[in-house]
């Protein structure tokens, strides 16, 4: 079958019990797939991505609490240790369907789904997971991103005049230097809502993202003995949030899990070689 780059989402609200979370869904008649964002971003980054595995999976992308379009009430001390991400996500998943699921994600998203399939293995059929964030215990490792990218979003600008403004303010800068120009846009037009007095904000504000920054849970390796279904990790050899040390520990727990090493990728893997996550989520399927 041809894949149809241009196939369209619907948007959709799932309720949950203190507010709604918004997702994309491409339906279809295929195994049931849902992707998760990472920080600071929204289901609509990847849309471009997602679309050509229309055809093969019934694919569902959610807008996590504070980001995108989700109305989920976000307050200090919400997001420590992403507890509250994970546990979205299960309410969430229990809204949408009730046959078992692939989790794929990047970034956080990929560390939730990671909690999330510990917490309700008979929920989730395989983890498909892109540069998860899996940062090893300080005392071993000293390089955890967290604070350091907590501080520097506080001061990331937050509102723009146009649409247009922000898309030439984001367009081959910063973190979306490797990015295509197509994701940049889609990321705003996921990411920006408009203000009363005209203004595009950012949805995510840089409080709340900053808050998640200082929240990474560290060491979520010892979930890896509570997962049921296969597991694939990919990720890059530059700025790499998945830590050597821990992907080692869920090896050692887990001896069939995939490890995908991708030569000069970055953080941003699923931007710079989409290719590679969907070979990779086709992968998993043919492997169930």
């Amino acid at each position: 079958m041809v894949s149809n780059p241009m196939s369209q989402p619907e948007r959709r609200t799932a309720q949950l019990g203190d507010g709604a979370m918004s997702y994309l869904e491409w339906a279809g008649t295929g195994i049931p797939l849902n992707f998760a964002h990472a920080n600071g971003f929204n289901a609509q980054t990847y849309a471009s991505l997602l679309a050509p595995l229309a055809d093969d999976f019934h694919v569902f992308a959610c807008d996590q609490r504070g980001h995108g379009f989700s109305s989920l009430p976000t307050s200090p001390g919400l997001a420590k240790h992403w507890a509250i991400y994970r546990d979205d996500l299960l309410a969430y998943l229990r809204c949408i369907g009730d046959s078992p699921i692939i989790l794929a994600g990047h970034s956080m998203g990929g560390a939730a789904s990671f909690m999330a399939a510990a917490a309700a293995p008979e929920r989730v059929r395989a983890l498909v997971l892109f540069e998860p964030v899996l940062v090893a215990p300080l005392a071993r490792e000293s390089n955890n991103p967290g604070p350091d990218l907590a501080a520097r979003t506080l001061k990331r600008r937050d509102s723009f005049p146009s649409f247009e403004t922000a898309v030439e303010a984001y367009t081959g800068r910063g973190i979306f230097r490797s990015w295509p120009d197509a994701m940049v846009e889609d990321y705003l037009r996921g990411g920006l809502r408009r203000a009363e007095d005209g203004m595009w904000v950012l949805a995510c504000t840089p409080v709340w993202e900053s808050e998640s920054f200082r929240e990474t849970p560290m060491n979520i390796s010892r979930f890896a003995s509570a997962i049921r279904c296969p597991i694939t990790i990919v990720y890059g050899t530059i700025y790499s949030t998945s830590f050597d040390s821990e992907i080692e520990a869920i090896v050692r727990e887990r001896p069939d899990t995939r490890v995908v090493q991708v030569d000069g990728a970055s953080h941003f893997l699923p931007m710079e070689h989409p290719e590679i996550v969907r070979a990779e989520i086709r992968r998993t399927r043919e492997q169930l």
